[in-house]
């Protein structure tokens, strides 16, 4: 794209979800955390190399070169009984991302690249319940160093259930996710009003911070003898109609829908005292169904309207 479309690309990109990561990595920390019943404090870090920066939220920020991310979380566990509140974990982090192909940099105001893209806090709270519940309360806040992109803050709340003692190797592990902006958008939604020819909105008519509902599946099976883990997670993302706004057209009932495979194997020849290591691989599917997020898409990096996107992925993690 030329310097012009590039730099209103990356000053309106859509941030990315440092929160869905975390909590897809959350899971079998614990499993590795019960092997280890004497320790409360437990870290996880993530490397993950793809095509592109394509956020959850269906926004494809960078598609051009090798993208880089990289999660670190620390997980302090304050309770774990028998109880009905059975287990409470404090979580805490940061995600960067970065790529070989810059981006106009904020702090110089667009005049010169970047191949940082985005820094951003984690912090939460994890309540296992009644067994098989998982409640998790996460804050996050995207600081883009892109495009002089605003700040915003948004809150996820995340009610999973272990269906694995009842479906055994034929679990679902269905989940809900109730997603918020609490100032600021995560979203190009603004940019067709103040990016587009005509009159300027006036107050009150941009799209405010907003909401989605997130409901998805994650089944998997584990290849026992050779460690091998199959994973095949699917979700569907239910918008506000503010969340993508209505610029082109009445928003959709369903956002986006989202389909994958993910392969991971222990790394077994890592020395015992340094940690759970495993590789992973994988190839996500995003269907846009949602009109004004197909059209928003030309303010992104493709700079043309989009009824879908695929990525790439693999990357190692490593668990303390």
């Amino acid at each position: 794209m030329n310097s012009t479309r590039r730099t209103t690309a990356s000053r309106y990109l859509p941030l990315a979800s440092t929160t869905f990561a975390a909590l897809a990595l959350a899971a079998p920390l614990y499993s590795h955390a019960e092997e280890s019943p004497t320790s409360k404090v437990h870290v996880l870090l993530n490397s993950e190399f793809s095509d592109k920066y394509l956020t959850p939220r269906g926004m494809i920020v960078q598609n051009q070169g090798l993208v880089f991310q990289q999660l670190a979380l620390g997980f302090f566990n304050l309770y774990k009984d028998d109880a009905f509140i059975n287990d409470v974990t404090l979580v805490g982090g940061v995600w960067n991302c970065f790529g070989t192909d810059g981006l106009p940099s904020s702090d110089s105001n667009g005049a010169s690249d970047t191949s940082w893209y985005e820094i951003d806090p984690i912090a939460g709270v994890s309540f296992g319940f009644a067994k098989n519940f998982t409640l998790d309360v996460t804050y996050t806040s995207f600081n883009m160093e892109i495009g002089n992109i605003p700040y915003s803050q948004h809150l996820e709340t995340k009610l999973s259930f272990n269906d694995s003692p009842y479906l055994k190797a034929f679990a679902l592990h269905p989940y809900v996710i109730y997603w918020r902006e609490l100032d600021g958008k995560a979203t190009a939604a603004q940019v067709p009003f103040l990016a587009l020819p005509g009159p300027q909105p006036g107050p009150g008519a941009l799209p405010d911070s907003s909401w989605y509902f997130d409901v998805g599946v994650a089944p998997s099976y584990t290849f026992k003898d050779i460690g091998l883990k199959l994973e095949l997670p699917c979700r569907v993302l239910l918008p506000d109609s503010e969340f993508y706004g209505e610029y082109y057209d009445e928003a959709s009932f369903v956002g986006l829908y989202e389909l994958g495979v993910k392969a991971t194997v222990p790394l077994n020849f890592m020395p015992k005292g340094y940690g759970n290591w495993s590789f992973h691989a994988g190839f996500k599917y995003m269907g846009f169904v949602d009109d004004n997020l197909q059209k928003m898409q030309q303010f992104n990096a493709t700079s043309s309207s989009e009824s879908h996107s695929t990525l790439l992925f693999c990357g190692i993690s490593s668990f303390f």
